[in-house]
This record gives C-alpha cells, sequence and structure tokens, in this order.
C-alpha cells in the first residue's frame, strides 16, 4: 500500500508535463471567447454524507450516517482574470432540521484554473456539529454539535485531447465547442480528512463492530489521501454550437494515511480507498450568454480495518450567466 502512493505521484508527473508545452488549438473545433469575465448565478440542492458502514459479516450491522444540515442552496461564481471564486449559502425553510433546534452549520470554498491541456480545482470545507442518522431510525435526525468536520484537497486534471476537445467548454462553459468531441482525461486528488469530537463518532455500543473491534470511545478520524482517476468527457454539440450535452465520467483508486485516535490509544496505518465521479451538463453557450442544468455525483470508499468510510457529495443545479 505505501507503494501506490509514489507510484501515483510518478505517473500523474509525467502525464503532466507534455501538458506544459504551448497547445495548438483547433479553432474549427474550439473557439475563444473575446469576452473573458463572467459573473454566474445558479441554485440548486445538494446531499453530502459521511457513512460508516460494518463489514463484519456475522451479524447485519446497521449504517451510521452523517450529514450537514442544509439541502438546497443558491450562490454565484465571479471568473476574473482566469481565477473563478465560488461562494453559496443554504435558503432558509430548506434545511433537514428546523435551524432553530440545531447548531449545526457548515461552510465550504472552490478555487479553479484551469488552461486547454491541464487544470486544478481547490476546495475546503468546515462543519461545525453534523447531523446524525442511523439507518434503523428512518428519517430521524440527531444533532451531534459536539462534532467538528475539516477537509481539503484538490483535482489536477490532465486533458489529452485539447487541440480537438475544451474542458473549459464542457465544465464550465467558458470557451465554445464548435463540434462534437471528447478526450481521456486523468484526474489525481490528493486530499485531507478530519472529523473529531470529544465524544465517540461511533456510537461505543456499536463500536465492536467497526474499526479494530475494540468497545471503546472514537474520537478522531483523520485521513490523509491520494487517489489516481482516470476518465474521459465528451462534449455533444446541437444546433449552431449554441446548445449541449456534455457528461464525463472517472474511476480510479488510491491510498489513504489514516489515523484513529481512541480512548487510550491511537491506531495508525494506509488503507485502500476507491471511488468514481460522474458529471453530466446540458444547456445553451454563446459568446454573451450561457445557461446550464448540472448534475454531479462523486463518491469515495475508505476501508478502515471493520469499517468502510463511505463519502457521498450530490449535487443539481440551474446556472444563468452572462460575460463581461
Amino acid at each position: 500500500m505505501k507503494k501506490l502512493i509514489p507510484g501515483i505521484l510518478i505517473l500523474y508527473c509525467c502525464l503532466l508535463w507534455p501538458g506544459t508545452a504551448c497547445t495548438q488549438i483547433d479553432t474549427s473545433f474550439i473557439k475563444s471567447l473575446p469576452q473573458k469575465d463572467f459573473l454566474q448565478l445558479y441554485a440548486g440542492s445538494f446531499s453530502r454524507s459521511i457513512d460508516f458502514i460494518s463489514s463484519n459479516k456475522q451479524r447485519q450491522v446497521p449504517e451510521i450516517n452523517y450529514s450537514p444540515n442544509s439541502s438546497a442552496f443558491c450562490g454565484f461564481v465571479l471568473g476574473y482574470k482566469k481565477i473563478t471564486l465560488y461562494g453559496d449559502v443554504a435558503l432558509p425553510l430548506l434545511n433537514k432540521v428546523n435551524r432553530r433546534e440545531s447548531d449545526v452549520r457548515a461552510f465550504s470554498f472552490f478555487l479553479s484554473y484551469f488552461k486547454p491541456k491541464w487544470g486544478v480545482t481547490g476546495f475546503a470545507g468546515y462543519n461545525r456539529g453534523l447531523l446524525m442518522r442511523i439507518e434503523t431510525m428512518g428519517m430521524m435526525y440527531n444533532s451531534r454539535s459536539d462534532m467538528r468536520s475539516y477537509n481539503a484537497g484538490a483535482h489536477f486534471y490532465r486533458i489529452f485531447n485539447a487541440s480537438k476537445f475544451s474542458f473549459i467548454a464542457a465544465n464550465s462553459q467558458q470557451m465554445l465547442q464548435l463540434k462534437r468531441a471528447g478526450s481521456f482525461i486523468v484526474k489525481v486528488t490528493p486530499s485531507f480528512r478530519l472529523i473529531k469530537t470529544p465524544e465517540s463518532i461511533i456510537p461505543v455500543e456499536k463500536s465492536k463492530y467497526h474499526f479494530r473491534g475494540d468497545m471503546t470511545a472514537t474520537k478522531q478520524i483523520q485521513l490523509l489521501s491520494l487517489q489516481l482517476k482516470p476518465g474521459y468527457a465528451y462534449n455533444y454539440v446541437f444546433k449552431n454550437s449554441y446548445f449541449f450535452a456534455a457528461p464525463s465520467v472517472f474511476a480510479g483508486a488510491g491510498a489513504d494515511y489514516h489515523l484513529l485516535q481512541q480512548a487510550g490509544k491511537q491506531q495508525n496505518g494506509f488503507n485502500l480507498n476507491i471511488g468514481y465521479r460522474f458529471k453530466a451538463t446540458a444547456g445553451y453557450n454563446s459568446v454573451k450568454y450561457f445557461a446550464t442544468v448540472e448534475f454531479l455525483t462523486d463518491h469515495t470508499r475508505s476501508y478502515l480495518y471493520q469499517s468502510i468510510a463511505k463519502n457521498t457529495y450530490r449535487e443539481c443545479s440551474v446556472n444563468f450567466g452572462f460575460r463581461f
């Protein structure tokens, strides 16, 4: 497992190195926009969760689900001088639990930069408290205001057919794809995740079915991860090159360095992770305006002793933007 991380780094460096050279764009397939800066408004719903699943085969153990207290949002994207900034807020009255009854809060930040053959998207998030739901409880949530969750990382992309396929046009509509085309893409994601509490992440009465099987409180889980996901993206262009549909899919594996802090002791080591990412965007993209509908799902599983830590993010949104 330890050899997997340097292998991923070496492979990605080898893939990225040819991309530093200038790419000759086929202008019959891709068109640059005269106005580079833009403002985009969006609204939608999302689902973010961390599930702990026991791999114990002798007994069926219910999943333990943690999630932030929000399900719908609105926000903006501001693109200025090749830097893209994001910001959003949860819509009132559409939370899983009434905000007056829970002090669980979530904050997130994104930053991206793309060239024709490569790109990077950075992300960071903080959860002050989480909602806990055990599978046998149905849709009942317990507010765990004692918990804190942190995550940060970056997605690095290497696009191979950049002369005919624009990942920028498919992903953020900041170029025009004139003819349908696709590309093989390699994505590498280093990330950091931390969950902690002064109590126990896994309820103590269920702890014998998780991690090392000890009947003790798990106070902290920390993961330093590296994941390699090869994939493919395609942009199907319709009438007059303005209407389009652009699906992309990635799947792969990697390694985590984990640190588990339990009452009176600490466990650390390497473990396997696997994951996939699917995104589909469709809509209208012209020189002045663009409007799209997007669906995204991102899923990663980390295998920690008797437990599987499942991180899932899903988002569906509508977007409208103009260039200036």
